[in-house]
């Protein structure tokens, strides 16, 4: 029944400043008032011609605006910080930058029971709440700077517009588009990679350079930090476009082979992946192609904020010409940093450029340092790393291996990850984070999500013991299935990194699923145990029958739980809360075709377990309009199927087969 105009009640918005960042916060501030309380009417954006008796206020803006002293940082366009203060519906949001407000806005609204669970509309959880009686009192700032995801898997334009809109959220500060035009994470998608079931389309390169820009259009409405490119500088000055890992059939003529790195004899592109080939660095000219180019890029689009630099997406690959091999690859590589540097001061373009610490990087260099160490930032990206154990500073009695050209082996242990690291540091010491794979590849082999979660609440509150401020999640953009608990710790935590894992997992659980949401942590967190990570990873012996005795408990434990999905599936509830059951009962059904199949391959029964792997992988892609948002099925097929092949080879970087 609608109400007439006595019974509806106004709440008044009201903000001093007109940066579009701050006025984003202020409407979906509005939205989802509005959505808790629909008997008010919001009347925004003027200033304040009302006592406070007359009418509810909320102010929103930044600290000085609203009369508030800002807290000590750093850098206060990098570093996010909120105080809100609000009584009975009335009083401040602040933050140390737009971005932060927007921030303070989600805060403030999950204080007041809001839930943003996972990304589209069907992940917000909104309860019903007069305003009047809403308190919240927060004064915080975040624990790290980089707060960050990374593009990667295979994604719809829906996908990432839905992920991008999510990540403010969560927590999240900063947006990842890698590779000058990240084609193939949509080709992977619309290309329909993986799945013989669906109907292949053809994405073109103008397409995804337009989905770019509307995906940066939304990172910056959001304020959040842009960081671009990463790998494909080896390439594209050379006109090689850089768009995934496939091999081409590029006619590279001699003008352009010159460049290009010598390996066994030929100047060659790398398995025929132009994204994968190095480059003759100790040839100043080849250098001064890829900085003109890395500047050029710079200066068109003064939009990022961060320039990632990158060389080539492999390893053991760097030129073995005379020249070359007298220096390290990484001696070349600060050559070329600093050589930008000095390009982008004489444009007058303050772009900030991140520098990789990666694979044949890892090896410090012996002559170069930085001229200008206040331009870069350092990326610790240990893809070789295990997620068995969590960061571990403690690097005594670890010797790193010499530098051996294009014979390196490289390290899966963490304190050898981290000796590497340090010895960056006696050269480095401004701001670093690292780039991480939590959700790229690992959590599949996790399938309760559970470990891998208490992994990342790990992780990063180890990393001050690194000496980083942050992380960049290298990662699918579909890693909340069944749930999007490694997701929502890593915000958290990120953001505080005192908060506890268990009442993390605790709060997100019962958001989820409501009343029976801690059974359903107990039935996921048993699921994790039984499929056990660090067997999934090879760690243990591939043929066990304590692994056998685990998998086969799987189906037990799934029909034991079954009651409990039924007597959700077939109630009244939330309908976010509702999509949340849907996807656990799909997800009881996976992991119990996926258990048979890991059960035979732990019994030795080789071919079984491949032809039950088929039945798993089928199923997968028969359903997967059920689950696209939230389930990477390429991904996932992409990284399990290596379990059921004998063949299969270790590779760090790009696309696995």
């Amino acid at each position: 029944m609608a109400l007439n105009n006595a019974e509806v009640k106004i709440m008044t918005i009201v903000t001093k400043n007109n940066q579009p960042t701050i006025l984003f916060a202020i409407e979906e501030l509005s939205k989802y008032l509005l959505l808790m309380s629909p008997d008010y009417r919001i009347d925004s954006l003027k200033e304040a011609t009302h006592t406070e008796s007359e009418a509810a206020y909320l102010r929103v803006g930044l600290f000085g605006e609203l009369g508030i002293s800002m807290p000590v940082l750093a850098a206060p366009e990098l570093d996010d910080a909120i105080y809100i203060d609000v009584t009975e519906g009335k009083g401040h949001i602040a933050g140390s930058n737009p971005r932060s407000v927007l921030l303070g806005v989600y805060r403030f609204l999950e204080e007041a029971g809001c839930r943003f669970l996972r990304p589209g509309a069907d992940g917000d959880y909104v309860p019903k709440k007069a305003l009047e009686t809403i308190d919240v009192k927060v004064n915080e700032k975040a624990t790290y700077r980089h707060r960050g995801l990374c593009i990667e898997g295979a994604v719809s334009i829906e996908n990432m517009l839905d992920n991008i809109d999510w990540a403010p959220k969560a927590g999240f500060n900063s947006y990842f588009l890698e590779f000058k035009t990240p084609f193939t994470f949509f080709d992977r998608w619309y290309g329909h990679r993986h799945n013989k079931y669906k109907q292949p389309e053809t994405i073109t390169i103008e397409q995804v350079d337009a989905f770019t820009v509307e995906m940066e259009k939304e990172i910056k409405k959001r304020g959040l930090l842009y960081h671009a490119v990463g790998h494909g500088w080896t390439g594209e000055p050379l006109g090689l476009p850089c768009l995934g890992w496939d091999a081409v059939d590029y006619a590279v003529d001699e003008d352009k082979s010159r460049f290009l790195a010598l390996v066994d004899g030929k100047r060659e592109l790398w398995h025929g992946v132009p994204l994968n080939t190095n480059l003759c660095f100790s040839n100043p000219e080849a250098r001064r192609l890829v900085v003109q180019y890395a500047a050029d890029h710079a200066q068109n689009n003064p939009h990022i904020d961060m320039l990632h630099l990158w060389l080539a997406d492999a390893f053991n690959n760097h030129c073995e010409c005379e020249n070359c091999v007298k220096t390290l690859p990484s001696d070349f590589y600060l050559m070329m940093l600093n050589e930008l540097d000095e390009e982008l001061t004489l444009r007058n373009l303050s772009t900030r450029v991140v520098f990789l610490l990666y694979l044949d990087l890892l090896w410090v260099p012996e002559t170069e340092t930085l001229k200008n160490p206040s331009r870069f930032m350092l990326l610790f990206a240990p893809i070789s790393r295990t997620y068995s154990q969590s960061y571990d500073s403690d690097t005594t009695g670890i010797e790193i291996q010499p530098f051996v050209r294009n014979r390196l082996k490289f390290p899966t242990n963490i304190r050898e990850n981290v000796a590497f690291l340090k010895a960056w540091q006696h050269l480095f010491d401004g701001d670093g984070f690292t780039y991480e794979y939590h959700h790229m590849w690992d959590h599949y082999l996790d399938p309760g999500y559970f470990q891998m979660a208490d992994m990342i609440s790990q992780d990063v509150k180890n990393l001050k013991l690194l000496r980083l401020n942050g992380i960049i999640s290298d990662q699918t953009q579909r890693s909340f299935f069944p749930t999007g608990l490694g997701m929502y710790v890593l915000g958290k935590t990120l953001w505080n990194d005192e908060a506890d894992f268990r009442q993390l997992a605790k709060e997100y659980f019962i958001a989820s699923f409501g009343d029976e949401g801690e059974a359903c942590l107990t039935y996921l967190e048993t699921i994790s145990d039984l499929f056990d990570p660090p067997y999934m990873r090879g760690e243990k012996p591939r043929v066990s029958s304590e692994a056998a005795d685990k998998l086969r408990s799987v189906q037990e434990v799934v029909n034991a739980f079954r009651p409990v999905l039924e007597r959700n599936l077939g109630s009244e509830l939330h309908p976010t809360i509702a999509k949340s059951w849907d996807y656990l009962q799909i997800h009881a059904n996976i992991i119990s075709l996926l258990a048979f199949a890991l059960e035979a391959r732990a019994d030795g029964r080789a071919e079984e377990a491949r032809q039950l792997w088929a039945q798993t992988s089928d199923y997968v892609q028969r359903n997967e309009d059920l689950y696209q948002p939230v389930f990477d099925v390429f991904l996932y097929i992409q990284t399990l199927h290596k379990m059921f092949d004998d063949e299969t080879k270790t590779h760090f970087g790009g696309e696995v087969t």
